[in-house]
C-alpha cells in the first residue's frame, strides 16, 4: 500500500482558486479511529465558510464581522485555516482499524460526517464513534452526497417540529441539498401535506420527489396566499417569521435554517418566540443510520446535481457558490 493520497488543501482563506490538489502523507489513525479509503463527499455550506473564512448571509455588516471572527476560531485559525483538506462528509471502505475499535471491521462500507474535515482526500482517519453503515441500495456516489445535506432536515422534522399525517408543510428552496431531503422526510416520512417552493427550472424535479403542489416564486408570491401552513421551513434564507405571518396557521411554526439572516429573526430568538424554531445538523452516527434505514425503505433518496472528479474540487465549489444546483453537488473520489 503506497504512502503517499491525493488531497485538496486550502492553505489560505479566499475563493475556489485557493483549493489546491496536492501529493501528500496518507494520514495513521489513532487507536480509537479507522482508516477509510474515501470513495466521495459533497459540498455543504460549512465547506464554503471553511475556504473563504466569512460568515454566510447575516443580519447586517457587525454582525457579518463577528461571525466571521468566530468561525476562523473555529476552524484553528485567523489569518489561515489549520484544518487543511476541506469537507466533511465521507463515504469508503475500512482498510484498517486502531486497536480500541471492536463494532467494525477491514471491509464495511460506511459513511459519517467528520468535524476536523479532511474528506476531500483519498484517506481518512475517522473516530469509530461517527460511523454510520452506508445504506447498501447507494452506490458511493449516491451515498456522498447524504452527510451534511439531509441532516439539517432530520434536525427539523424529528428535534423542532414533528409533523402529523395530513399537516400542510411549506419547504422554502425545495430544490437545492437540504430542500430535496427535506420535501421527501415530510412527505414520505411523516405523512405531511407538502408544498415546495423553488424556481421555474426545477419545478418538475420537485414535484418527482414528491412534493403536492410547487410554487414558482418568479410567478407568484407565497408569503401573500390565501393557504394557511402548519410549518413553514426555510432552508434558504429567502424570507423571516414576520414576512410569512399571514400564511402560517395560528399554531403553525416557522423554522429558519440560517436564523442569522435577518435581524427580526434574530429579535425572535432573543424574545423567545414560541412560532419561531431554528437547529444545526445532527451528523452522529444514530442520526445517519436513521437516514441509511429510511434510504435502504425507499422513503428518501439523495438528488444529485452534478458529481466531479476530486481533480475539479475548484469547479465543483464555484457550482455551488451559483447557488442554483439541483440537489446535491458531489465530488467523486474513486
Amino acid at each position: 500500500m503506497k504512502n503517499k493520497m491525493k488531497a485538496v488543501i486550502c492553505t489560505k482563506y479566499g475563493p475556489p482558486e485557493v483549493l489546491k490538489l496536492v501529493e501528500i502523507e496518507k494520514p495513521q489513525h489513532q487507536d480509537d479511529e479507522v482508516l477509510i479509503r474515501n470513495y466521495g463527499t459533497s459540498i455543504n455550506t460549512v465547506d464554503m465558510l471553511h475556504r473563504g473564512g466569512k460568515a454566510p448571509k447575516v443580519a447586517f455588516w457587525g454582525i457579518k464581522r463577528l461571525v466571521g471572527f468566530f468561525l476562523r476560531r473555529e476552524f484553528g485559525g485567523l489569518r489561515k485555516p489549520k484544518q487543511k483538506i476541506v469537507g466533511g462528509g465521507f463515504v469508503g471502505e475500512i482498510v484498517s482499524i486502531g486497536t480500541d475499535v471492536s463494532d467494525w471491521s477491514v471491509g464495511d462500507h460506511v459513511y459519517g460526517y467528520s468535524e476536523k474535515g479532511g474528506a476531500c482526500a483519498e484517506y481518512m482517519a475517522v473516530p469509530a464513534s461517527v460511523l454510520a453503515k452506508k445504506p447498501s441500495n447507494l452506490s458511493f456516489q449516491e451515498a456522498a452526497a447524504v452527510p451534511g445535506g439531509s441532516t439539517p432536515a432530520l434536525v427539523a422534522f424529528r428535534d423542532l417540529v414533528t409533523p402529523n399525517k395530513g399537516d400542510k408543510v411549506l419547504i422554502i428552496g425545495a430544490s437545492g441539498g437540504i430542500g430535496t431531503f427535506a420535501v421527501q422526510m415530510a412527505k414520505n416520512v411523516y405523512g405531511a401535506e407538502v408544498t415546495g417552493v423553488c424556481g421555474p427550472t426545477n419545478v418538475d424535479m420537485v414535484k418527482e420527489i414528491g412534493a403536492d403542489f410547487v410554487i414558482d416564486y418568479s410567478k407568484e408570491d407565497y408569503t401573500k396566499s390565501d393557504s394557511k401552513y402548519d410549518i413553514i421551513l426555510d432552508v434558504v434564507s429567502a424570507q423571516n417569521l414576520s414576512k410569512c405571518k399571514n400564511i402560517l396557521a395560528s399554531e403553525g411554526t416557522y423554522i429558519a435554517n440560517n436564523p442569522i439572516s435577518s435581524p427580526r429573526n434574530i429579535f425572535h430568538i432573543m424574545t423567545n418566540n414560541k412560532r419561531f424554531k431554528t437547529g444545526t445538523a445532527d451528523e452522529s452516527a444514530a442520526a445517519m443510520n436513521l437516514i441509511c434505514e429510511w434510504i435502504e425503505e425507499g422513503k428518501i433518496k439523495p438528488v444529485i446535481d452534478t458529481v466531479y472528479p476530486l481533480s475539479q474540487t475548484v469547479e465543483a465549489h464555484r457550482h455551488y457558490e451559483t447557488g442554483r444546483s439541483k440537489g446535491r453537488v458531489v465530488i467523486s473520489i474513486e
